[in-house]
């Protein structure tokens, strides 16, 4: 194999697992490691949500937006409604994705990968994770096999099925 490995994460246990997978096979295989998080579009899933609150990823988003601290939001739903405006909605999911990739970058360093580069995008998920690969030369894209979606398919989650599909090098899916 040669080029980087690539990881998409979404900070879910999914995305954890294919993080320890790739940064493990960086590590072993002497390979960079690029950690790849895509914005979530509209309105976050129900997983995400849990995740923001359970992790506390709102205080991150609400220091990203400014707010006042008797404006701040009671959960990440709410981060969300009081969002009147686009911007500030994409203002704290870019908080959200980069705090993810902080804790995805320490997490790949500490296990042992290599050369460890972030990059986060926004747009389809599947593509913005084929188009990272392209960029960053990937001889393999790790990425888990359900993340925080709540579409349920038979055997691959939609994401995972189209990046193994359409990837031109070698696809891990991790459980």
């Amino acid at each position: 194999m040669t080029g980087r490995i690539l990881v998409a994460t979404d900070g879910s246990e999914a995305g954890n697992r294919a993080l320890d997978c790739a940064a493990d096979l960086s590590g072993k295989l002497g390979r960079g490691l690029s950690i790849v998080h895509v914005f979530l579009h509209g309105w976050p899933p129900a997983e995400m949500m849990q995740l923001a609150d359970s992790e506390h990823l709102i205080e991150h988003a609400v220091k990203a937006q400014n707010l006042a601290p008797r404006g701040q939001p009671a959960n990440f739903l709410g981060l969300f409604a009081g969002a009147a405006e686009e911007a500030d909605r994409a203002k704290a999911t870019l908080a959200i994705g980069e705090k993810i990739l902080d804790w995805a970058e320490h997490r790949a360093k500490e296990a042992g990968a290599r050369d460890v580069e972030t990059h986060i995008c926004a747009g389809d998920y599947a593509e913005a994770i084929l188009k990272t690969a392209e960029t960053e030369n990937a001889g393999m894209i790790v990425i888990g096999r359900r993340g925080l979606g709540l579409t349920r398919e038979i055997l691959l989650g939609s994401v995972s099925q189209k990046v193994l599909h359409h990837a031109n090098c070698t696809v891990v899916v991790t459980q």
